[in-house]
């Protein structure tokens, strides 16, 4: 890749400082229309490429006659998502590159707001995250940056949690998701943090490119005044759990080899996941077939892993310890196989925690109370009872909290 990606000469010296790539694979027609009328209305199509990854169903041609100034490049094969990037990014000159999903949709301002606080934040800042909230789920949270644990398993950060503001303040945050982002293009350039990684076929390429950003000194902060909408897995729900979790053990093994920084650290992961692995293979007898294919995969390309690992020490000016540590307190609260957040007390809990930790309210801080004792009750193996106090309370809260609660004193409910 150039330095300095331009596209064609045709479009106007005018042309906006955002430009923004999608990458597409059998969108449902009415679902692109809604992600690209929200592109309009923020004034960024004559900046925006759609990359159609040969998806064959003539969509994306009729979007490029129905949007006046929107781009499509037909890729010849489904080459993935982080290829579909990097062939996108050789069509924008524009400074600043949004990142978005195709099921998903920006509110008004979402852009402007993202586009100010990255202005704001400085040259050492590569990019910011929205909060991006679930299109399917009333009133709770999708992501809002991304967590990178160590043990390497990525997480959206705030995932499956009901939106009470706990997240409403600017914060630095580990990375982006590339589901909706605001990124400087120039980035992209070898000779900065670089293309995407294209070995990585769909998820964790965000994840990659963030640590990668991380090792070379550049931070990532929230904008949680910058609302996106989105469906969570929109696209590739069809796909079977198998290709999903084929491609997220193999990534997850891949991530950690390529970019962590601690030898030790990273082998221990991998030997920890390699042996759970075989025990599904071997004892539970689960996923055989696709654990088989993520050991031989793993294995075939761990010299080009290794060699990859060296080129990007070489060039690591920091150190992993605070992007560890910004996963203190942070959980996964949502079901990836049914796309449903988890019903469970300690979503609540958790919340409500970092609630307080931004504000002091004296009746959030008594429904936390109760709510802990709750679960401090089902923990020792009690039901879960909301008697008449907790419903007391939980009546000045908001109506996904009622929702929860009224959900987990359901028989059967966890």
């Amino acid at each position: 890749m150039n330095d300095h990606p331009t596209r064609s000469d045709a479009r106007s010296q005018d042309q906006p400082a955002i430009g923004c790539i999608l990458v597409n694979y059998r969108t449902p027609r009415q679902m692109l229309r809604r992600c690209l009328d929200s592109l309009a209305a923020a004034g960024v199509i004559p900046a925006t490429v759609i990359v159609d990854n040969a998806s064959g169903d003539g969509v994306a041609a009729e979007m490029e006659r129905d949007y006046p100034g929107l781009e499509v490049v037909f890729m010849p094969e489904n080459a993935g998502f982080a290829a579909a990037v990097n062939r996108g990014l050789v069509e924008l000159s524009t400074p600043l590159v949004m990142l978005l999903n195709t099921d998903a949709v920006l509110t008004p301002g979402a852009l402007e707001a993202m586009a100010r606080a990255l202005d704001e934040a400085g040259e050492r800042c590569a990019g910011v995250a929205p909060k991006m909230m679930s299109s399917s789920h009333e009133g709770i949270i999708d992501a809002i940056g991304t967590v990178m644990p160590p043990d390497g398993a990525s997480f959206n950060r705030g995932i499956g949690q009901c939106d009470l503001g706990q997240y409403d303040a600017r914060e630095e945050v580990f990375g982006v998701c590339f589901g909706a982002a605001l990124l400087r293009r120039r980035l992209f350039a070898p000779a900065a943090v670089g293309p995407l990684c294209e070995r990585y076929f769909l998820y964790f390429e965000d994840s990659d490119w963030c640590m990668r950003a991380r090792s070379r000194g550049y931070t990532f902060v929230t904008v949680p005044e910058a609302v996106v909408l989105h469906l969570h897995s929109g696209i590739t729900r069809h796909e079977t759990l198998e290709f999903k979790y084929r491609l997220i053990e193999l990534n997850t093994l891949e991530i950690v080899v390529r970019t962590f920084e601690s030898p030790l650290r990273a082998w221990r992961i991998v030997l920890s996941r390699c042996l759970r692995l075989l025990a599904r293979t071997f004892i539970r007898r689960r996923f055989v077939a696709a654990n088989l294919q993520v050991l031989g995969s793993f294995l075939a390309a761990l010299p080009a892993l290794l060699a990859e690992r060296r080129r990007i020490r070489r060039r690591r000016t920091v150190s992993d310890r605070h992007v560890f540590a910004l996963a203190a307190g942070e959980d996964a609260y949502f079901d990836t196989v049914a796309y449903q957040p988890h019903r469970c007390l300690e979503s609540l809990v958790a919340a409500y925690r970092r609630l307080l930790t931004r504000r002091q309210d004296a009746a959030s801080r008594a429904f936390l109370e109760r709510l802990e004792r709750l679960l401090a009750d089902v923990e020792r193996g009690a039901p879960p009872v909301i008697d008449s106090d907790l419903e007391r309370l939980a009546r000045s809260q908001p109506e996904c909290v009622r929702a929860r609660l009224q959900s987990l004193a359901k028989p059967g409910r966890a």
